[in-house]
């Protein structure tokens, strides 16, 4: 087993194991800021990734990144593209560069209604006294954006956002703060804040084209855990980022 990191998002990485209880082992080693557990299946080639809390991920971002250069290392790929099968659908992904490590990976057209049918685009909604417009958008996951007034303020009622009862079983929560540069914090279902979110980079980039707040068709979004590029070119939607090798890991660590 082994960790990489994508933008300090972590991940512990093997084989898949069919005999492990794959849930109760995520909640027991997604600890000291390891932020999911992650199997390998091949033939064909398919990521399974829980979250800290044992529940299934049906896609990430950086996840999958990391995942290629695993993939990569141990022999299981030797070409540049590869796809990979997620719960959420089959992803393209292409090696850019072998150091840094860094991936494309070509996401899915986004999906923006809702398991209510309804379209949530701006939509006014009161957490904690305070009123914020919120826009659901899938991006491989369901992700809700909010631009606030008040950064510091949203991140404090981020988990009450998050756990309203519409969104507590499927949302994450990205909050995008828009000043010099786009500076994006997600607080993720089964994980809470994380330093990073590549589906979330993706699901802000969509709302922004979407309200039309955008002047180009990529963007270097800032996360806690570094530079994501998200943009939409002449084959669709992408993200573009880093994966690191840190360590190996044995259990009890």
């Amino acid at each position: 087993m082994e960790i990489y990191s994508g933008c300090e998002n972590t991940f512990i990485i093997c084989m898949y194991q069919s005999q492990k209880d794959h849930a109760a082992y995520a909640q027991m080693v997604c600890k000291n800021k390891i932020d999911g557990f992650m199997m390998v299946k091949t033939t064909p080639l398919e990521m399974v990734l829980y979250n800290q809390d044992g529940s299934l991920a049906s896609m990430c971002g950086n996840g999958i990144r990391c995942f290629i250069e695993y993939c990569y290392r141990h022999h299981i790929i030797q070409e540049e593209e590869n796809m990979v099968l997620t719960p959420s659908g089959r992803i393209d992904t292409k090696i850019v560069n072998l150091s840094p490590f860094m991936v494309y990976v070509r996401m899915n057209e986004p999906i923006f209604t809702y398991i209510d049918n309804r379209i949530y685009l701006d939509e006014p909604i009161v957490v904690n006294n305070h009123i914020y417009k919120i826009s659901l958008v899938h991006t491989g996951v369901w992700h809700g954006i909010i631009l606030p007034d008040d950064f510091k303020q949203a991140l404090e009622d981020a988990p009450l956002i998050r756990n309203l009862p519409l969104f507590k079983e499927y949302l994450n929560l990205d909050i995008i703060m828009i000043t010099n540069d786009i500076y994006v914090k997600t607080y993720e279902r089964g994980v809470g804040f994380t330093k990073a979110c590549g589906t979330g980079v993706m699901a802000s980039f969509v709302i922004l084209e979407k309200l039309k707040l955008l002047t180009c068709n990529q963007i270097a979004v800032r996360t806690d855990g570094g530079y994501i590029e998200a943009g939409r070119n002449e084959k669709g939607l992408y993200i573009l980022g880093p994966s690191r090798y840190v360590s190996s890991y044995k259990d009890g660590e």
